[in-house]
């Protein structure tokens, strides 16, 4: 899954070699603007989660709601500080320096590198794994992690059960408001925030100090990134890894860990739409 050209080696008449080279691969980052942008990317949502919401909130409802804005506050953020990277490096924040920066775009194929909407297909089987590992891997690693390296517990926010408590839930009737502040969460969550970044950003950059396995390092950075809910970081790693940065890296196209990655968000949009309609 290299990231450069290819250059052709005499062969056999009729054919041809292909073998790896560096000669149009994109200027790569160093270790130090890697770890830069993660902590760019990483430090306002440690800072909103553990530090603000704790000391502003006052009991679960004020800390869910509050939770949820220094969060989008954070991802609205990481946007910001990807057009800014954008228009630094490729003077535009434009459509096709998106498409050809962030790599929003159709998948391409590994061998020819020309573009094959036939690989969109792939998102079906991403999608599947995705949820599976959601709902039976993840949880397992997590609690596995959260035995062998016990962390701190989750606010309020985190924990599901909140939300359809005797205290939270009757105030959430009718709170449309909320379910717009969790739908533009969202949007900078699973595309404009956390995408842009880590596999649109720095993925197309890390294989200069990483290698062949910077997909992997992607994966690993961006389960640290998640300081706010540091228990999930384990199963997050996996995830990012395996199922979103890889075939990004292999197939060039952002879309196949935004879809996959926006599974989660449809699965909590409906249960947030139950407590708005009192029906939870």
């Amino acid at each position: 899954m290299g990231g450069g050209a290819t250059q052709n080696r005499p062969g056999p008449p009729g054919h041809s070699t292909s073998v790896p080279t560096s000669t149009n691969l994109p200027a790569q980052y160093s270790l130090a603007k890697i770890l830069g942008i993660w902590a760019a990317a990483t430090l306002p949502m440690g800072l909103g989660y553990w530090v603000i919401t704790p000391a502003v909130a006052d009991g679960p409802y004020d800390t869910v709601v509050l939770a949820t804005v220094t969060l989008a506050a954070g991802l609205i953020w990481q946007f910001v500080l990807a057009m800014l990277i954008l228009w630094r490096e490729e003077g535009s924040i434009g459509r096709s320096a998106m498409a050809r920066r962030l790599w929003l775009q159709v998948p391409k194929d590994p061998a020819s590198g020309r573009p094959r909407k036939c690989l969109l297909w792939l998102l079906a089987p991403l999608g599947i794994v995705f949820v599976l590992n959601m709902m039976h891997v993840a949880p397992v690693i997590e609690n596995l992690q959260q035995h062998l390296l016990p962390g701190p517990a989750p606010l309020p926010f985190q924990k599901a059960e909140t939300l359809f408590s005797a205290e939270v839930a009757p105030q959430m009737e009718g709170a449309w408001w909320f379910l717009a502040l969790f739908l533009t969460l969202s949007v900078f969550n699973v595309f404009l925030g956390e995408e842009f970044i880590f596999r649109g950003i720095l993925l197309p950059r890390m294989q200069g100090v990483f290698g062949s396995v910077d997909w992997f390092a992607n994966g690993v950075l961006f389960g640290l990134y998640h300081v706010h809910q540091p228990w999930t970081a384990g199963g997050i790693m996996l995830t990012s890894g395996l199922i979103m940065s890889l075939p990004v890296r292999r197939y060039r196209s952002m879309w196949l860990s935004v879809i996959p990655h926006s599974i989660q968000t449809v699965i909590v949009f409906g249960m947030l739409l139950g407590l708005m309609r009192g029906t939870a």
